[in-house]
């Protein structure tokens, strides 16, 4: 009889429930990039019941309008050059980090960060990275989306060269059937700087890259190779010893030795040493404390806590080396004028936004490059590039959208080539306000989007699941930690339950 009763009560309380019940209401921000995917991703939303519109914005203002706290869900992408989650899923996850504008916290996550991010014991961070993985994917904190491929094409005349996962190429061994220039059509207006030590961007890095050389260098795909520095070894769990390459000068002649070393990573660490400006850098080198010098040819990395070894040695293929006594003695504005490095080429000529020359350096210690001269072309719109491609003006284009691959294929003479994305692409949810501080909420979402379809008619295929913001490219992935499946039902099984009235 009381079970009776019970069941007659729970059912009333069901009926109230659903009298009451109101629909889930939002809006989707979204930046220009992705505004077909925001369309696709309402009109399934839509279908369930979920009263979700849409509105386009600048992604400048969109992540102030997320900082701020204004916004319930908006896609978002974060990208890093490690290929490891310590400056990928770390800032975006971790409890009030510079990426997080989800404003997610769980204390069981930062203290796995913590441990992956200073132990220097592999498996001890590989389990760490796992039990994060887990416990986020369970918190739904976003709607986790995708990876997309860095697609690249070139001519077939351009030899020797593939696109890097994070492009970071060098053309130092590069050459063009026919011609001993290459020219290479840029995703961007404008590069930042000529100033290897003010700048966070990719695009701004890869044209340094072949003017200056760092300590190591990436492959293609993301392995640490020797490069001005010839061997190192762990001193103790705070300190890290470099061996310097002998022989190395700068394009001007001046010897490249520890003084130099050091004297580009002080001017990074230290606040206000750039005239007055301060490096946005630093933070990409984990827990430094300083560098100094051993004897010309020997350098240590100093650490205020312990810094894994392939953290160490990932972040130094992104800090190029600077000439001491060049930069001291003409000043930093006229440095990132005419900047000197030891790299295959030398800075000729040009304008931030519109075109970089560089020529062959034929001193620099891993022989003179094959080319005679390599131009960084400002090409912002996708169509430009692909047109210059193909009539010849360029050789080698960046960033190709997925819907124009087939154009590109189809023409003789040039191929498209791709790369490991390195950027996780998602939807932020802000955690701290309702209706996304109920998890139930997040995870119903992350149900209601058929990804598969919008990767397939969206990017045509050159994009991949993501179970959360890790990527499979980085140390510690859970390859056993499938994505939230499309699951309709299951979403509006989660927002009833959570109150809300579904289709």
């Amino acid at each position: 009889m009381h079970r009776i009763k019970w069941l007659l009560l729970s059912l009333v309380a069901l009926v109230l429930m659903s009298a009451n019940a109101e629909k889930l209401t939002f809006v989707l921000d979204v930046t220009e990039n992705r505004s077909d995917e925001g369309q696709a991703i309402v009109a399934q939303l839509q279908a369930i019941g979920i009263d979700a519109s849409l509105r386009v914005w600048q992604t400048t203002v969109l992540r102030d309008e997320m900082l701020a706290g204004t916004r319930a869900a908006s896609t978002s992408d974060w990208g890093s050059a490690y290929f490891d989650p310590f400056d990928l899923a770390i800032p975006k996850l971790r409890t009030k980090d510079r990426g997080n504008y989800s404003f997610y916290s769980n204390a069981a996550v930062d203290e796995a960060f913590r441990v992956a991010s200073t132990s220097i014991d592999d498996a001890t961070r590989e389990q760490a990275y796992l039990t994060a993985q887990r416990q986020i994917f369970a918190d739904a904190p976003l709607v986790f989306g995708y990876v997309l491929q860095n697609i690249e094409a070139a001519s077939d005349s351009v030899q020797g060269w593939e696109p890097a996962a994070d492009n970071s190429e060098n053309f130092s061994r590069v050459s063009v059937i026919g011609s001993d220039t290459l020219v290479i059509g840029m995703r961007v207006n404008a590069v930042v700087t000529l100033d290897p030590a003010m700048y966070r961007d990719r695009d701004t890095e890869a044209v340094l890259r072949n003017i200056f050389d760092a300590l190591t260098i990436p492959t293609a795909e993301g392995q640490v190779q020797p490069h001005l520095a010839t061997a190192w070894r762990v001193i103790d769990p705070l300190t890290y010893e470099f061996d310097l390459r002998s022989g190395v000068t700068f394009s001007n002649g001046e010897p490249l030795d520890a003084d130099d070393v050091v004297f580009t990573f002080e001017r990074i660490l230290t606040e206000g040493a750039i005239d007055g400006a301060t490096s946005p850098r630093a933070g990409l080198l984990g827990p430094i404390d300083h560098v100094e010098k051993v004897d010309a040819t020997t350098v240590r990395f100093v650490y205020k806590e312990t810094f894994p070894q392939e953290l160490v040695l990932q972040a130094l293929t992104h800090f190029q080396i600077v000439p001491k006594d060049y930069l001291t003695e003409v000043g930093v504005a006229a440095f990132t004028a005419k900047p000197i490095g030891s790299g295959p080429f030398v800075y000729a000529r040009g304008a931030l936004d519109s075109q970089v020359v560089l020529e062959a350096n034929p001193t620099h210690w891993n022989g003179a490059p094959k080319l005679k001269s390599v131009v960084w072309q400002m090409m912002p719109e996708a169509s430009t590039r692909i047109a210059a491609l193909l009539a010849g003006e360029v050789q080698v284009i960046q960033a190709v959208p997925p819907d124009l691959v087939e154009r590109i294929a189809s023409v003789p003479g040039v191929a498209v080539h791709t790369a490991l994305g390195t950027r996780s692409y998602q939807i932020e949810l802000n955690n701290a306000a309702a209706p996304f501080d109920d998890t139930r909420v997040r995870q119903a979402l992350n149900y209601a989007i058929d990804w598969d379809s919008i990767l397939k008619n969206i990017y045509r295929g050159y994009a991949d699941r993501l179970s959360t913001v890790f990527l499979p490219s980085g140390f510690g992935y859970a390859e056993d930690l499938a994505p939230y499946p499309y699951d309709p039902n299951k979403a509006k099984e989660l927002l009833r339950q959570a109150g809300y009235e579904t289709n």
